[in-house]
């Protein structure tokens, strides 16, 4: 563990033996997979243990902890955590970068011992999460929506505020942009929760999601 001025402090944890990192790895990922599958713990609970199974494992020689955040955000993706892209969990990291290596350090020392405890770890992933979300939900009010939205996108949005419901037709025409320009559009507002959609086929209209 290296201080701010570049100084070893001290060893954070021991990392798996190279000739384990192989095994422990598909361990690891096994044992994920399963869990998804299973849905016997809650997914946060899964992407925060496969977290700090991974840096344990530290099948790098550098950049562990970067990936973990890179990896993250495509756990919390594919749990449709769907705020992920809109803030950085990597900031987030940065900014409580103390509190991250006393979580880390506390849990990782009892990890291969009799009573594992990965809870100060959980705790401190759980929190940073947390805020993760409030972020985003802030960020995605109709107050800030103008700073995620395109031209294009803005124009179909402040129609649909007009209109109440419309067609992917009737905002192709009022708005004067291409039909599959506006399912791309359609599609971005839904990912934002933003609008929802009635109906199938050419019975389809989207709405201001109340």
């Amino acid at each position: 563990m290296i201080n701010q001025v570049g100084e070893s402090i001290g060893v954070l944890f021991d990392t798996t033996p190279a000739y384990l990192t192989s095994k422990e790895m598909i361990e690891l990922l096994d044992w994920t997979t399963l869990a998804f599958q299973t849905q016997e713990h809650h997914p946060l609970i899964i992407i925060g243990n496969f977290l700090v199974e991974f840096l344990n494992i530290h099948p790098f020689q550098d950049g562990n902890g970067r990936l973990s955040r890179v990896l993250t955000n495509l756990l919390l993706l594919k749990q449709n955590y769907l705020f992920a892209p809109y803030v950085s969990h990597e900031k987030l990291i940065e900014d409580n970068k103390p509190d991250y290596y006393v979580a880390l350090r506390k849990s990782q020392k009892t990890m291969k011992k009799k009573k594992e405890n990965i809870e100060p770890w959980l705790e401190f992933f759980l929190t940073i999460i947390l805020k993760q979300s409030q972020i985003a939900i802030a960020l995605l009010s109709d107050e800030n929506i103008d700073k995620l939205l395109s031209p294009k996108q803005m124009a179909v949005w402040n129609y649909l505020k007009e209109a109440k419901k419309a067609s992917p037709l009737e905002i192709s025409k009022k708005v004067n942009i291409a039909r599959p320009t506006v399912n791309q559009v359609m599609d971005k507002l839904l990912s934002y929760n933003k609008v929802e959609r009635l109906g199938l086929g050419r019975a389809t209209r989207y709405r201001i999601k109340n």
